[in-house]
């Protein structure tokens, strides 16, 4: 809407106006209702006092008034004047007949009426013992006032007074009854009230028996009191409400004051209805708005006259303004006339139009640079969008590269003629799953943008021939002065030969995993058993150059390791195993692993904890181990000989930290920011004088964090280095024994023992003959631990503080794969327990207590010796003959091994004898070792299937086997470790 100044001048003085005049009004009006609602309310409360007074002084005079008269009603020997007597006496004129115009009565001391002031068919010689108030006075002996109550004979409503007339000897001789007909005397006189008053409503309530004394309206027989809720009036004078207003089920509100009498207890309300109460208040604010109406036309014809006189010279001004904008030329220059402010607007006029021809002619400048540029990258793709997606800008590398046009676009489509719809699909599915609302069309291109003010993303982009093009796009929001966004930027570049590269990169590292990797574990394993005299001793200088072609061998594999990590890992294809698992084990297997790594330079190794056997972490396990590893070979490549590293575990309620401490030169703080990047070492010549790629350090800072941890290092110069990494702590209800770290030939042997002294001799003689041993104190820890753990033996006691070791014993019987588990029992009580299983379980033998060290060994050795048929059998499919000359070379006699290398002869052996474990490699000539494994599981159900991998598996194919292992990060020993524990489980 076009409204000139003097106009908008005029109203903004009329709303000003309006608003002081109104806010002005609004004010008055109600502190004008509040005053007379505060006059009001004083003086309803005054009123009820005296209604209240007046009331109680009516009532004191009836029965003053009752009680004088009653005192004539005996004559001088203090007797009960007769009949006659009494009724001239109730006819004469006197002060009670004034006080009671409805009738005075005289009742015999049965209550029994035998006088009346006025005559009332039927009422002589009616018996009124039973009313409750002639009840009271006879137990009372004094003046009684009724409820509201029906005669007996006339019908009607009254309130009955009564005096009793008493002897000397305080005996009732009479009553005197005084009677008020509610239908016809009022309790108070009428009085004359200001006109608002006429309209009150007086209430008289007797709260104790819920009736009416005195009611808006006259009534004919006693009203009982409405129920709850029916008459806010009522509630109100039974609440005894404090002044106050209230509305009616008709939303008619009153001004209400309310009372209670002391002697009667009687409540008295009055109210006067609200309308009536702040009628003098509307009345006197009308003539307060008609004078203020008077002033805001007043102020409204000034402000008129004011704007026009302002602004009449403005108005020229602006008029010539225009004429000169429509010829696009500000050359005019403007006299210098006029008020103040004409002439200042005239010089800034005549400013403006000497800086538009310079804006102009930089703005022209900026225009061609933009546009140059633009079209000088002609290697990436610039498109603009308004907010609404519409394209905007479409650069000359836009066109080369997607061979549309910009006119073809411009101001017509959106770039989702450019995507993939099945991709942009994807993308809003995503989006919509991780922002928990919907996120469609263009939304998906600029939602993230908007929330982190970037987004970059790889998409695919359509040429117009509809071909694929793979892009890198950024998307930017576009913002005005005042932040708002007015569209978007999407700055696109072409990685078709990026993905190629990929693609290259991808297939060499195949390559690499499975033909240098395999021949790599048959050298080092193959060194390493002649330089372990696997094949009989060898001249010094042989074994010196073994050992360095060994030590190279495995330096080399670490480095292809690190190398296939670190892709891995920047392409999120590297797999984790995530477990719990007990802490204490790993590190201690960790420490253990890498304690001969600085050997030769004399470098120790120590672990500093507190207790660690309860905790728990969720990580996995060869994960951990390769983190371990990583701090551990750093910190030792850069101690000086002869020095120690420690490694410290600190445990808190919700994370472990577990530190790695060295007495090296330490690190200076100008590498602090690239210590944990990919090939980052502090000093270049460290290439030289220490082994390694660099990498260590960036591929543990990944698993730290991939397995929910967080890792630092803390190093000042000269002084050494702390690296420490946390982990969040699992907190477990039933904390089970450790899983087996080392020398996982040694039989496994699970102590039962609740005397915590027994138990750690039992550990120290078993451990001293080379078995793994295990410790739980009562029966429910053993059960569990039998679940999840195997066991060669239980050394097991009777007397236990929750289970019998005797019902231990029955429940491990009944269970198929505990059946045949060897039991020794060490007990103090072991006849009683022989004679309770009554020869009902096998494979047990009995030791007395005290212990005797060399009977214990040697019923345990019997218990574990087995006789079989047979050897353990492996069969061991792998193409790679040299992998298998290796370990059948390493194992020895121990374990009969079958080669075959292919799926073929597999099969033939397969069916040809039975093997305890199939050691299974998945990339051979004729198909995959997973087409084999269905047939394995057919013919040999008990035997245990290890997988030899050179890539990493997926959870679902992991599930399929007893074991996994990458040839990349297990050696020959471990292996054979491995199978050696998979035979022993297949024996039981």
């Amino acid at each position: 809407m076009n409204i000139s100044l003097s106009m908008r001048i005029i109203f903004l003085v009329l709303f000003i106006s309006s608003l002081l005049v109104g806010g002005m009004l609004l004010t008055v009006y109600k502190l004008k209702i509040a005053d007379i609602e505060l006059v009001v309310s004083e003086r309803n409360v005054s009123e009820i006092h005296r209604l209240a007074t007046e009331l109680e002084l009516t009532q004191q005079q009836r029965v003053l008034g009752l009680e004088g008269f009653a005192a004539r009603l005996l004559n001088e020997n203090g007797e009960l004047l007769d009949t006659q007597v009494l009724k001239m006496l109730l006819n004469q004129p006197s002060v009670a007949k004034d006080l009671f115009p409805d009738g005075l009565l005289v009742f015999d001391a049965n209550a029994t009426a035998i006088a009346e002031s006025q005559f009332t068919e039927g009422r002589l010689g009616t018996n009124y013992t039973d009313r409750p108030h002639f009840q009271r006075a006879q137990r009372t002996k004094a003046a009684v006032i009724s409820e509201p109550i029906l005669g007996r004979v006339t019908g009607l409503p009254l309130i009955s007074y009564l005096q009793p007339v008493l002897s000397s000897d305080g005996d009732i001789l009479a009553y005197a009854g005084g009677i008020l007909d509610l239908a016809n005397t009022p309790l108070l006189k009428e009085d004359i009230r200001s006109d608002f008053e006429n309209h009150a409503i007086t209430l008289i309530i007797d709260p104790q028996h819920r009736l009416f004394v005195s009611m808006r309206e006259r009534f004919e027989k006693p009203e009982p009191l409405p129920e709850k809720g029916t008459d806010v009036l009522v509630d109100a004078a039974l609440t005894l409400a404090p002044p106050s207003i209230l509305f009616d089920d008709q939303q008619r509100s009153f001004l209400v004051a309310t009372i209670q009498l002391s002697s009667l207890n009687w409540i008295v309300l009055r109210a006067i209805p609200y309308s009536e109460v702040i009628a003098p208040a509307q009345a006197s604010f009308r003539q307060f708005l008609l004078i203020a109406l008077i002033l805001t036309v007043f102020v409204a014809i000034v402000g008129v006259w004011l704007a026009r006189s302002l602004t009449q010279s403005l108005e020229k001004m602006t008029k010539r303004i225009e004429e000169m904008a429509d010829d696009g030329l500000i050359d005019e220059v403007f006299p210098d006339k006029g008020n103040p402010e004409v002439k200042a607007l005239a010089r800034a006029m005549n400013r403006l139009a000497k800086e538009q021809k310079a804006a102009n002619l930089a703005v022209r400048e900026v225009e061609r640079f933009l546009t140059n540029v633009l079209d000088s990258a002609s290697e990436i793709s610039i498109i603009a969008t308004d907010k609404d997606g519409v394209i905007t800008v479409f650069n000359k590398g836009a066109e080369r590269m997607l061979g549309f046009s910009g006119a073809d676009l411009v101001g017509k489509e959106t770039p989702a003629l450019l995507h993939l719809a099945e991709e942009v699909e994807q993308r809003s599915a995503e989006l919509s799953a991780a922002l928990g609302y919907p996120v469609n069309g263009f939304r998906v291109f600029v939602e993230k943008a908007e929330q982190n003010g970037a987004e970059k993303r790889d998409w695919t982009y359509l040429h117009k021939t509809r071909r694929p093009i793979p892009v890198s796009l950024v998307v930017t929001t576009m913002r005005n002065d005042t932040g708002d966004i007015t569209g978007y930027l999407g700055i696109a570049e072409d990685i078709s030969e990026r993905k190629r590269l990929d693609k290259m990169k991808s297939e060499f590292i195949s390559t690499v995993s499975h033909e240098l990797r395999t021949p790599l574990t048959s050298i080092s394993g193959a060194l390493g058993l002649l330089i372990g005299g696997g094949l009989g001793d060898l001249p010094e200088k042989a074994q010196k150059l073994l050992a360095t072609a060994h030590r190279n061998s495995k330096r080399l594999t670490h480095l292809i390791n690190d190398l296939l990590d670190i892709e891995k890992i920047t392409a999120g294809k590297l797999h984790y195993d995530m477990e719990v698992q007990p802490l204490m084990p790993l590190i201690e297997q960790a420490v253990e692993s890498n304690q001969d790594y600085g050997s030769d330079r004399g470098i120790r190794l120590s672990f500093i904890s507190g207790d660690l056997s309860d905790t728990r972490v969720y990580v996995d396990t060869q994960r951990l181990m390769q983190v371990l590893a990583n701090l551990l070979s750093n910190a030792i490549k850069f101690s000086p000989d002869h020095d120690e590293v420690r490694i410290k575990a600190d445990v808190s309620d919700t994370k472990v930290i577990i530190s790695v401490i060295d007495n090296g030169r330490g690190i200076a703080d100008s590498f602090r920011g690239k210590i944990f990047q990919r090939f980052a070492q502090a000093d270049a010549s460290d290439t030289r004088a220490k082994e390694g790629t660099g990498l260590g350090l960036a591929i543990t800072r990944e698993l730290v964090e991939k397995m929910g941890g967080r890792i630092d290092y803390e190093s000042e110069e000269g002084k050494g280095a702390r690296f420490f990494f946390e982990l969040p702590i699992v907190h477990s209800a039933v904390v089970l024994p450790a899983l087996p770290t080392t020398n996982t030939q040694a039989p496994r042997i699970l102590i039962v023992e609740d005397d915590q002294d027994v138990a750690n001799l039992l550990s120290i003689m078993l451990n001293e003959a080379g078995y793994q041993v295990d410790v739980v104190y009562n029966g429910t820890e053993t059960l569990k631990a039998i679940i999840h753990i195997h066991y060669d033996l239980i050394c097991l006691d009777l007397m236990l503080p929750d289970i019998s070791g005797l019902d231990i014993i029955r429940q491990l019987r009944a269970e198929q794969k505990t059946s045949d588990l060897p039991i020794l029992v060490v007990s103090a009580k072991m006849e009683e327990g022989r004679l309770s299983l009554n020869g009902d379980v096998s494979n047990i033998e009995w030791l007395a207590k005290p212990i005797d060290q060399l009977r214990l060994l040697d019923l345990v050795q019997g218990q574990l010796t087995t006789q079989r048929e047979h050897g353990p059998r492996v069969l061991h499919i792998e193409d790679d003959a040299d992998l298998q000359e290796v370990i059948c070379a390493m194992v020895g006699d121990q374990i009969e091994f079958i080669s075959a290398h292919s799926l073929e002869e597999a099969r033939s052996a397969l069916l040809q004898a039975w093997f305890d474990v199939v050691l299974l490699d998945i990339g051979l000539p004729d198909g995959s070792g997973w087409d084999l494994l269905p047939e394995i599981r057919a013919c040999q159900p008990d035997a245990k299937v290890i997988v030899l991998s050179g890539t990493d598996l997926s959870s679902h194919q992991l599930e399929r086997v007893e074991l996994a292992l990458l040839k990349s990060r297990v050696s020959v020993e471990q292996l054979i470790n491995e199978i050696g524990f998979r035979i022993r489980k297949t024996e039981k």
